[in-house]
Formats: structure tokens, C-alpha cells, sequence
């Protein structure tokens, strides 16, 4: 095995996973999401205005993680077939 073999090795290549959000699927290259990731990936053009919000809902992730909400600011590991629920809604 010559170095450049044994660099190869060494680096981790992307992770390339299908997740689905509101039943669209989507592939991304990072083992980890945020909120404000998904919603993006939802979305083309993310609800915004004064009151404006999104629910994260999620199913089918790891096993001690494998449904929950998901709040800004917080990411989540995601893992293949794994289902994203995104809601906009509005504070009252």
C-alpha cells in the first residue's frame, strides 16, 4: 500500500443517506441535521413574519433517538429512511 493509498483510507468520505421530508425524499451528506436545515430542505421559500413558526416532527431515526420533535437551535442524527414531518404554523 503506497501513502497516498493509506491517506485515502483515512479520510471519511461523505455519508450520502435518503431521509424524507413530508414524503419527498431528499439526500444529504451530513450524519447530522438542524432544525433550521430541515426546514430549509421543506421549503423553498421558509414561512417568516412576525408569528410565523415550524413544527419538526421525525420518525424512523436511531434507535435511542427514533421519533421526536426537533426545536430551533437543536439538531438530530439522521439515518436512512428516516421521515421528517415539517409544519408551518402560526403563534397566536
Amino acid at each position: 500500500m503506497t501513502t497516498d493509498d493509506s491517506a485515502q483510507q483515512s479520510q471519511k468520505p461523505d455519508k450520502q443517506v435518503t431521509i424524507y421530508i413530508n414524503g419527498t425524499p431528499k439526500v444529504v451528506q451530513r450524519e447530522r441535521l438542524t432544525f433550521e436545515d430541515i426546514v430549509a430542505l421543506a421549503f423553498d421559500n421558509p414561512p417568516t413574519g412576525d408569528g410565523s413558526q415550524c413544527t419538526v416532527q421525525y420518525t424512523r431515526g436511531h434507535s435511542s433517538n427514533s421519533k421526536g420533535s426537533l426545536v430551533e437551535g437543536h439538531s438530530v442524527q439522521v439515518k436512512e429512511g428516516m421521515e421528517f414531518d415539517v409544519t408551518p404554523t402560526n403563534r397566536s
